[in-house]
């Protein structure tokens, strides 16, 4: 799920600066030559009146556009592809885990003894209390 949520961020972000660049160039020019031609106001103030009006046309057009936009990135993120990205990745637990449970060396198994000797059982030792030889 991670992956996912990943994906749609980094569509969504990729829309969203698109859509950034579309309104200055569509509005950003516009506006102010018109503003500066009427000389009502002030640069700075027309500049903080183009800020505003900006924001709220980047506003209306995520409001309208986002959710287009998560659906169809959902749709076009390839699942088998991320699975496979994962499997490749090992974290440093996984390492770990790895060399502990599988051998750390190559062991030459044609120098392995073919057969466990057989060892004569030990008498009781003197150490041990005279009772336990009656018990066991």
């Amino acid at each position: 799920m991670l992956e996912l949520g990943q994906h749609v961020k980094e569509q969504v972000a990729r829309r969203t600066e698109a859509l950034h660049r579309e309104v200055e160039e569509e509005m950003g020019d516009q506006f102010l030559r018109r503003t500066a031609q009427r000389k009502v106001f002030d640069g700075r103030a027309n500049y903080l009146r183009w800020q505003n009006m900006r924001q709220k046309a980047l506003q209306q057009r995520l409001d309208a556009e986002m959710m287009g936009w998560i659906v169809e990135a959902i749709e076009c993120w390839d699942q088998k592809k991320a699975m496979e990205n994962q499997e490749k990745e090992l974290s440093d637990t996984d390492l770990i885990f790895e060399y502990l449970t599988k051998r750390a060396a190559h062991i030459d198994t044609g120098k392995l003894p073919l057969e466990i000797p057989v060892f004569k059982t030990m008498h009781a030792s003197y150490s041990l209390p005279s009772m336990w030889r009656d018990k066991y």
